[in-house]
């Protein structure tokens, strides 16, 4: 059946309203009503539009991956499709091109040939969360050799102990079909799982619906610090105390699902559990309606759990909320600068602007200005190319401003499409209202045009809705005295300028806070003006301001006055490359910023 947008969110409040009434009469003991009780949608795909997948949330993998299974991954055997994701697994023969690598020790270079394709689709960059209920409504292939499956990931640590949540598999045990529902974690051994797994035969479901596997089916998992617990249509699987699901010793003894989970969409077939592959059946087809996340305001992600990148933070009295967004176009709530829901996602281009269809979102802020909430980023369309520079091949990138009535946005493009000029690649814009009573925005112009990064002015219309004028440079990269880099055995000032932000100290001063590097390190300085305006010159101060690896900053007021920044760092998790947001203390009492001890742990007012 074909679902108009209008009609999934119709059956998606629905099927809401059902499953909280399942849950209250599963229990013996109802809680008290309350806005802490009420599933709130935080994020989802509903695959409304035919054609290519969304590459901003789902990411595939390529190649054999696991369990000897027999297909090859690869993203061209997915595809949106009459309102669904639709997997495909074929039957194909060509060269391994993994083949005879590592002396054919491996099962995925000892084969030859590729003798099937089919997809696997992750959301490990764009999305993950920590408790909650997570939805999806699909319908899956159940011939002989089908191994469709809904999981989840843990974003640390090796498996097991990152933590594994199979929501849904589907395969032949001894020949018959059964649906599984599991989770995993670590023992005391490498890369031997402790399961706790869950498995029915699908006659449970087709007895009393001969029709069930040409249907689709809504398989959930509502997971909170107690449990751990898997449906199907709203008959509960599987059950899973959190109180059991601790790692063993090469997991320290952690427990991986109090950490965030990211989601899997795959179609496997034979290899360890699948069986034997039915070429009759082929292509199979796993169709995937929607996917969709709640929570509650009583749940959400620890801060040092969350990924993100510039991470800038608007204390908002009116709702009396911390809205947390950055690099991504999402946005996290707070009430209490420690745990987060979301992310939602709150940037809504024009696809028919400059920017295209699906932009890369990078350093956004949240700025409230004459009653309304503006969103400044930095936004890149890759496919068109503006410049080339040393060989570098520079894609259209600007600083751009959106704008909303509510701090949670939608945030939407105002009437100019044009704030920066269209040759000049910039970014990580900033806000500020000068002496003079203009707003303005500072940005920087990107070093790979103009070797030598720039941080520039330029005045906005009242409403921001657009530029007026000309930019103008306030200083380059090369005026820092703490940055470096060496270049053709030389030692010199480093390129790059990145995040500036601004803000007045106790004494009225101006001063900015920026990012370069020294040498491969991230790392923050500052810079005051000489006459307390954006046109003065600016004197860098000598030294950086924070620990090696901070950078990116922003300044905030808390919602009991106090000031602190928040800046993200870099960290290698099992060979991933992240960066995680953390808060600093600030005193802005003087003449000068003064960096305090870095919060760690819950923030205490």
């Amino acid at each position: 059946m074909n679902i108009t947008p209008i009609m999934k969110h119709l059956l998606a409040a629905a099927t809401l309203l059902l499953s909280a009434a399942n849950i209250q009469a599963q229990n013996t003991q109802v809680a008290p009503s309350s806005a802490q009780d009420e599933w709130k949608l935080v994020w989802s795909d509903e695959f409304n539009t035919d054609g290519p997948y969304n590459p901003e949330v789902w990411e595939p993998e390529i190649g054999f991956k696991r369990n000897h299974e027999d297909q090859w991954y690869q993203g061209e055997n997915a595809w949106q499709e009459n309102g669904c994701l639709v997997i495909e697994a074929r039957r194909e023969h060509r060269e391994n091109p993994l083949a005879g690598k590592d002396g054919e020790q491996d099962w995925r270079t000892a084969r030859k040939h590729i003798e099937y394709t089919s997809a696997s689709l992750t959301t490990r960059r764009s999305f993950s969360f920590l408790y909650g209920r997570l939805e999806v409504r699909a319908k899956i292939p159940t011939a002989s050799g089908a191994w469709p499956a809904i999981w989840l990931l843990g974003t640390q640590m090796p498996w097991p102990s990152n933590g594994e949540i199979d929501v849904m598999e589907y395969y032949r045990i001894n020949g018959v079909p059964h649906i599984l529902a599991n989770a995993a974690w670590g023992s005391d051994e490498q890369y031997k799982a402790v399961w706790n797994s869950k498995r029915i035969p699908v006659t449970h479901f087709t007895d009393k619906d001969p029709q069930w596997a040409e249907n689709f089916h809504i398989w959930r998992m509502d997971w909170t610090p107690e449990a751990i617990r898997i449906y199907l249509d709203d008959e509960l699987l599987n059950d899973i105390p959190l109180s059991e699901t601790v790692n063993g010793s090469i997991g320290g003894h952690t427990n991986p699902f109090t950490r965030p989970q990211y989601i899997l969409l795959n179609l496997a077939l034979g290899g360890d559990n699948g069986g034997t592959i039915d070429n009759t059946a082929m292509p199979m087809r796993y169709e995937i309606d929607y996917v969709r996340v709640y929570q509650r305001d009583d749940m959400g992600m620890p801060r040092d759990s969350i990924i993100l990148s510039d991470p800038c933070i608007l204390a908002d009295p009116d709702t009396k909320l911390y809205y947390m967004t950055g690099t991504g176009g999402r946005l996290y709530i707070s009430r209490d600068l420690n745990l987060w829901r979301g992310p939602y996602r709150v940037a809504e281009t024009d696809p028919d602007s400059w920017m295209g269809r699906r932009p890369q979102i990078w350093a956004a802020e949240l700025h409230k200005y004459n009653g309304k909430y503006y969103y400044f980023a930095t936004f890149t369309n890759n496919d068109i190319k503006i410049d080339t520079v040393r060989g570098n091949v520079i894609p259209r990138r600007a600083s751009h401003v959106l704008v909303a009535d509510k701090p949670e946005g939608p945030y939407r493009p105002m009437h100019d499409k044009t704030y920066l000029p269209e040759k000049q690649p910039t970014l990580d814009g900033t806000f500020w209202v000068d002496t003079d009573g203009k707003p303005y925005m500072v940005y920087c112009g990107e070093w790979l045009q103009n070797w030598d990064g720039t941080i520039e002015k330029i005045e906005l219309k009242p409403d921001l809705s657009g530029s007026v004028g000309e930019g103008q440079i306030l200083f380059r990269a090369s005026a820092s005295p703490w940055s470096r880099e060496v270049e053709d055995g030389k030692v010199r000032p480093n390129k790059v300028t990145d995040g500036p932000y601004l803000f007045r100290t106790g004494t009225g001063r101006l001063g900015m806070i920026w990012t370069s590097w020294i040498d491969d390190v991230y790392t923050q300085g500052v810079a005051y003006s000489d006459d307390g305006t954006l046109n003065g010159n600016w004197i860098q101060e000598p030294h950086p301001i924070t620990p090696p690896n901070f950078g990116h900053g922003m300044l905030f007021r808390t919602l009991e006055g106090r000031w602190l920044m928040s800046v993200h760092s870099h960290k290698n998790v099992s060979g991933r490359y992240i960066r995680v947001p953390h808060l600093f203390e600030i005193d802005l009492s003087g003449d000068k910023l003064v960096v305090g001890k870095m919060i760690e742990g819950d923030y205490k007012p």
